[in-house]
């Protein structure tokens, strides 16, 4: 892994399976082209962004336009374990299988934080800058989405 340093409050890092990116309170993290996303590609795309966050929360952009498939096993990890220290998950994604995939995750695998489905790069960075610098309103967030639940079930 190289970390190619910071400029203008731009840092970035290359992994093995995904481009790092911070700028301007927002983590971009581009997945590289993977046939299959099983458990363990996972667990070192989640341990490499933890290396390079150093600890601190992030609203993250999740580009996985690159993504061919990926397991059970790593969507479920994902949702759980790969979601530490993510204020807010935007999801981005071009094609319709990938969009299918993004919307199963969201609704089936139930990520711990606030997760949205994008396939515009600028309207998924609009929605996480919301969530820039605070874990509290992104813990609010949360909240009101499940109060937002609770109310349409009642």
């Amino acid at each position: 892994m190289t970390n190619l340093g910071r400029k203008n409050d731009l840092q970035t890092k290359d992994s093995k399976y995904v481009y790092f990116r911070f700028a301007d309170g927002i983590l971009e993290c581009y997945v590289k082209e993977i046939e299959l996303l099983d458990l363990p590609a996972a667990k070192v795309c989640v341990q490499d962004r933890l290396e390079f966050i150093q600890n601190k929360s992030y609203p993250s952009l999740f580009d996985i336009t690159k993504v061919k498939k990926s397991t059970k096993e790593a969507r479920d990890f994902m949702a759980d374990q790969g979601n530490e220290l993510v204020t807010a998950s935007a999801i981005l994604v071009t094609s319709p299988v990938l969009r299918m995939m993004a919307n199963f995750f969201i609704s089936v695998n139930k990520p711990k934080n606030p997760s949205r489905m994008f396939t515009d790069k600028q309207a998924a960075l609009e929605w996480l800058a919301q969530f820039k610098g605070s874990y509290c309103l992104a813990l609010l967030a949360t909240l009101w989405a499940q109060v937002a639940v609770i109310i349409a079930v009642c």
